[in-house]
């Protein structure tokens, strides 16, 4: 599904998050992206829904961009990034655009808090934000009827809570890719 070079440069960022992981960086300057296998898969189910309106809310420096963008590339559809750190967010623009997916991205820099409930009628939707905002973040969302929200860290996180919150709205399921990820269907 993604070309040689978007592989490249998932490697790529995947490596400098490890390093930065084993560096012991503080969090708030570490870079925090999905793991390349969840990537892949988040990048089939999306573009699988034949999804046409994919909203991040966090993005990162931009791996998980690229796995949506290439998503949206491939239904004609469109992905709306919404990051919080102005430095992530200028290096996804950067390697979007290098890589020749901008067209298929709307950077939002800002709180999803302020920003997700402005995008009504998302078919896809990712969380890989801060993991205490999962519950708050999911209520907020306006999705079309049978959407499909997607939330990583599941299993690294312990996030039994958001799991619970989640099955509640629609029929979900914890999947052990990556740091495990949780798949919920909206309505519809």
């Amino acid at each position: 599904m993604f070309t040689p070079s978007e592989q490249l440069a998932i490697q790529r960022l995947w490596a400098r998050k490890l390093e930065q992981d084993a560096a012991g960086l503080p969090k708030a300057t570490r870079h925090r992206n999905l793991e390349p296998d969840s990537a892949e898969f988040v990048a089939a189910l999306a573009a699988g829904l034949h999804a046409k309106l994919l909203l991040e809310l966090g993005g990162s420096s931009g791996l998980s961009t690229i796995a949506l963008a290439v998503a949206a590339r491939r239904t004609g559809g469109r992905l709306v990034s919404i990051e919080v750190e102005p430095a992530r967010q200028a290096e996804a623009r950067e390697t979007l655009g290098r890589l020749g997916l901008a067209a298929f991205v709307q950077f939002v820099l800002g709180d999803a808090a302020e920003h997700a409930p402005r995008v009504a009628g998302a078919d896809f939707v990712l969380l890989d934000c801060e993991k205490d905002d999962y519950i708050r973040f999911f209520d907020l969302l306006r999705p079309a009827p049978g959407a499909v929200v997607v939330a990583d860290n599941i299993l690294s996180h312990h996030l039994d809570d958001y799991v619970r919150h989640a099955r509640a709205r629609g029929p979900s399921v914890t999947l052990p890719i990556g740091k495990g990820l949780e798949v919920t269907r909206i309505g519809g």
